[in-house]
């Protein structure tokens, strides 16, 4: 809204005033130079099981509203087209249900997602798996009831006989066909998802014409443009101090930054905790790292990186040297790892 402001131009001659000469020319260079740029628009919605945040700028609030209702509804949708859990029908679950051996066509879109995710798992030799779905329901971390003891070892035994890139099989034809060699072979995408959705909320929002925003899905974002004149800030939780921020990175451009850590969703059982990121090799909450922190060029690429460097520790930042991903890792002991490139997003 403009405020309106009173308009003169007085002009002085030998130390007399005279009278305004064409004050609504004075009033429309004052309005010019004074009219407010567009709002910052924020808006929230839960999905994903998280609180999803929007930030759109540089464009009237009403534009801003109708790109995130929009891209809130695709986030949704593709979240819906992904997940293991409730009752929501898929054809993942529809997969994961089927006899083992017996073709599946997904849809395209989640064909090109399983691709992407098992080439993080040959990339990070198996420290992240797309086939770690019989795990998942069993710990529970995603469930109404969250677990509130670990599972005995002779179900996490049988779950582990279904987790490998040898138990599922991609026919070509016809495309986007599957199959899984393991009755406990089963899709969770829980460690991808999250960050494909934000690329497609992404997308919508510049399909409006929106060059300036920033999602975030708790702890997951991908940021465009600038906010306003500055970058966007973006601060890293501590992983042990509540409230605390470990660093803040600024961002701008095209940059997805997400974070793993084990004080998530975790339960404390004869005190030791237990948290949601499995280890595909023993079948347990991995324990080399309290976080990471993974930039890369879009959110479902660090979504997944974050995952398999938050298994290997320290040690994984070794598998980055070759691919435009940075990270930050804080160990088990509390101590600092980064990538050499991090240092250019830190504050």
């Amino acid at each position: 809204m403009l405020q309106a402001h009173t308009c003169t131009i007085t002009f002085v001659h030998h130390n007399q005033a005279v009278k305004p000469v064409l004050p609504w020319l004075s009033c429309l260079l004052l309005l010019s130079a004074c009219s407010p740029s567009p709002p910052e628009v924020h808006e929230s919605r839960f999905m994903m099981g998280t609180l999803v945040e929007f930030t759109v700028y540089g464009v009237p609030r009403t534009e801003a509203t109708a790109a995130i209702r929009a891209a809130a509804n695709a986030m949704q949708e593709a979240t819906d087209s992904l997940t293991i859990y409730g009752d929501v029908g898929n054809t993942v679950k529809g997969f994961n249900a089927s006899r083992p051996g017996t073709p599946v066509q997904l849809p395209a879109a989640v064909s090109s997602l399983l691709m992407q995710a098992k080439a993080v798992e040959r990339q990070s030799h198996g420290a992240f798996s797309p086939t770690l779905g019989s795990l998942s329901l069993l710990w529970g971390f995603s469930t109404p009831k969250p677990p509130s003891r670990p599972p005995t070892d002779e179900d996490i035994r049988q779950a582990l006989a279904g987790i490998g890139p040898e138990l599922l099989r991609r026919l070509t034809t016809p495309a986007h066909t599957w199959v899984r060699l393991h009755e406990q072979t089963r899709l969770d995408f829980g460690g991808i998802g999250k960050g494909y959705a934000i690329d497609i909320g992404i997308a919508i929002l510049r399909k409006r014409g929106i060059e300036h925003a920033l999602i975030n899905a708790g702890g997951d974002m991908r940021a465009i443009g600038r906010h306003g004149e500055r970058p966007w800030h973006i601060g890293i939780r501590h992983p042990r101090q509540a409230g605390a921020v470990l660093a803040t990175l600024n961002l701008e451009g095209d940059v997805s930054v997400v974070t793993s850590g084990d004080y998530e969703r975790f339960f404390i059982y004869h005190g030791r905790r237990y948290h949601h990121i499995l280890n595909p090799e023993n079948g347990r909450p991995a324990d080399k790292s309290q976080s990471v922190t993974v930039i890369a060029e879009n959110a479902t690429l660090a979504d997944a990186w974050s995952t398999a460097l938050f298994v290997l520790g320290p040690k994984g930042l070794e598998l980055l040297k070759k691919r435009h991903i940075d990270a930050l890792i804080v160990d088990a002991g509390g101590d600092i790892h980064t990538t050499p490139g991090m240092k250019k997003w830190l504050k």
